[in-house]
Formats: C-alpha cells, sequence, structure tokens
C-alpha cells in the first residue's frame, strides 16, 4: 500500500513547469553602423594655382587673380613658382580699387628679391608696372612719380632706364627731364628697332628739341642713265629750322628733323592735343592734315621765315 506521504510528495507535472526558473533572452544590441572613410582630397598644387591665377587674369578676374595667388605662396613658399606668383599678385594689387599703396609695395618688393638673370623679365615688366603705377595720368606731376621714375633712370638695366626716361618726357619734374636726356641719347646710339627709336626721339623732342641726334646722311643716288631723261629732283628729307636771339647774337633753337619722324611725332599726339595743335595751325591758315603731303609736293624750299624785334626764325625743307 502506498504510502500517503509520499504521495503528497509528489507534485503535479503542471506545477512542476510553473515552478521551474523560466530562461529570459538577453537584448539585442543595436547595429552600430561604421561611418565610410571621408574621400581623400588631394591638396591642390602650385600649378594648378598658377594656372587658376593665369586664367583668372586673362578673364579680367583680379579678386581671383590675388586670392590664387596668395594661396600658392602661403602652401608653397619655396616653391620656384613663388616668383610668378609675386609678380601675379602685384599686377591683381595694381588692378583691384584701393589698392595702389599695396600694389606699389609689392611691385618694390618683388624687384628688390629677384635681381637673379632668370627673373629679369618679370623683373622689368614689374617696373613697367609701377611707372604706369605711379605716372598715369595725372599722378605724372606727383612726387612719388617723380621718385620712382629717378630710381628707374638709375637702374642699371638699359631697359628700364630707357622706358623710365621715356617716361620722364611727360613728367613735371624738370630734374627728372634733365637727368633722362643722356639716357635717351644713349639708347638712340644703341637701338636698331625703328619703332622703339621713334619713340626714344618724340622723347627728346618734348624734353628739348636741341638734344634731337642730326639724322645720318642718306645714301648716295644710284646713277642714272642718260636715256632715262632729265633727273628727277630728289624729295625732301629734312625739316630745318633755327631761333636767332638778336639780343644775344646767339642761336636759341637750331634743329634738324626728318619729314618721317615730324609726322610719327603729329600722329603720336593724344586726341585732345592733336586737336588744340590743328587748331592752332588752322589759325594761322594751315592745314595740319595736308601739310606733309605739301611739303613732299613742293619739294625742298624755305617754309617760313618770320621776323620778329628780338628774333628770327627760319624754317625749310631740304
Amino acid at each position: 500500500m502506498p504510502d500517503p506521504r509520499a504521495r503528497s510528495r509528489v507534485l503535479p507535472l503542471g506545477l512542476v513547469v510553473l515552478t521551474a526558473p523560466l530562461a529570459v533572452a538577453a537584448p539585442t544590441p543595436p547595429a552600430v553602423s561604421t561611418p565610410a572613410p571621408a574621400p581623400r582630397v588631394a591638396p591642390v598644387s602650385d600649378e594648378a594655382l598658377l594656372r587658376e591665377a593665369k586664367i583668372a587674369q586673362y578673364d579680367g578676374d583680379w579678386s581671383t587673380v590675388l586670392r590664387s595667388s596668395d594661396a600658392l605662396l602661403r602652401r608653397y613658399p619655396a616653391s620656384p613658382l613663388a616668383p610668378q606668383a609675386e609678380f601675379h599678385r602685384a599686377r591683381a594689387l595694381a588692378h583691384l580699387p584701393g589698392r595702389e599703396a599695396a600694389a606699389a609695395d609689392a611691385f618694390r618688393s618683388f624687384i628688390r628679391q629677384h635681381p637673379r638673370e632668370r627673373d629679369r623679365l618679370l623683373v622689368d615688366q614689374a617696373w613697367s608696372g609701377l611707372f604706369t603705377l605711379t605716372c598715369e595720368g595725372n599722378r605724372r606731376a606727383s612726387p612719388a612719380c617723380s621718385a620712382t621714375l629717378g630710381e628707374g633712370i638709375a637702374d642699371p638695366s638699359l631697359y628700364v632706364s630707357t622706358l623710365a626716361a621715356i617716361r620722364a618726357a611727360d613728367a613735371g619734374d624738370p630734374a627728372v627731364r634733365r637727368a633722362a636726356v643722356p639716357i635717351l641719347k644713349r639708347a638712340c646710339d644703341l637701338e636698331n628697332d625703328t619703332e622703339i627709336r621713334n619713340e626714344i626721339l618724340i622723347a627728346l623732342l618734348k624734353i628739348d628739341p636741341r638734344q634731337v641726334p642730326p639724322p645720318p646722311p642718306a645714301p648716295p643716288a644710284p646713277p642714272r642713265a642718260a636715256a632715262q631723261g632729265p633727273a628727277v629732283p630728289p624729295l625732301p628729307s629734312l625739316v630745318k629750322m633755327t631761333i636767332y636771339n638778336k639780343t644775344s647774337k646767339t642761336y636759341d633753337l637750331r634743329i634738324n628733323l626728318p619729314v618721317a619722324f615730324a609726322q610719327i611725332l603729329v600722329d603720336s599726339l593724344g586726341k585732345e592735343e592733336r586737336s588744340a595743335l590743328k587748331d592752332s595751325a588752322a589759325a594761322k591758315g594751315v592745314d595740319l592734315d595736308d601739310i606733309f603731303k605739301a611739303i613732299r609736293k613742293n619739294g625742298q624750299g624755305r617754309l617760313l621765315d618770320m621776323d620778329a624785334p628780338d628774333s628770327r626764325i627760319e624754317v625749310w625743307i631740304e
């Protein structure tokens, strides 16, 4: 007979299940997203920055020229392209309103720091930019213009000193104009390019016509065969002018001016100056537009003979 105590100790199966400890699943941690690595941005090279500055310069975008040049100099100060960036930076400042003083300092700094021959072309252009910056328009009479031209005239470079001397012809400082004369005369002797030589001669005429060197002698005319008829008189080549001072009994002025060069001189005048000269000539009955044609047509001879109480002016054609 089963022991009733033993039966009472046997628990129902359902109760065993309910009283067993429950297994609770651990919560799944949220997935952590790993960010993708940022794409590597290649640094802008010095060549790319200089190219950007040059393209912007052609487009007239001087703010971009300045920004790109500054970036190149800041990131690559030892780059072989740094001198070009310095030059373009100075040019950009010269074209930006209100930055003229900074541009002049930048040009001077560039000239001072790059005396080497390999940078000579950029240095010459920097001088030209400095002359334009300080002597353009109504600034040509300023002390800054005189000082800059004086520096240029004293520069050992023939190009720079000649350029400064040509500019000095329009300057208001008599001392600078006088200092330009020997530079112009030397350049005139050495220059072979006709156009540049004419610029030099025009500058000399503006400063002091007496300093214009006489033209070279004309080559001898080739012999003409008798069958070709009478010889044709040569076309006039020189305009000669003298101003005789009766009081001092000396010539205040004696010049020989090639006809072709005289025409170049008149053509080189600005629109307002040419108009004023034309009006002045018209008041004396001279048509400036036709005067050179008339000189060639009429040939050699006396063009003007004016006798005043204190002087005598003669102009003739040869």
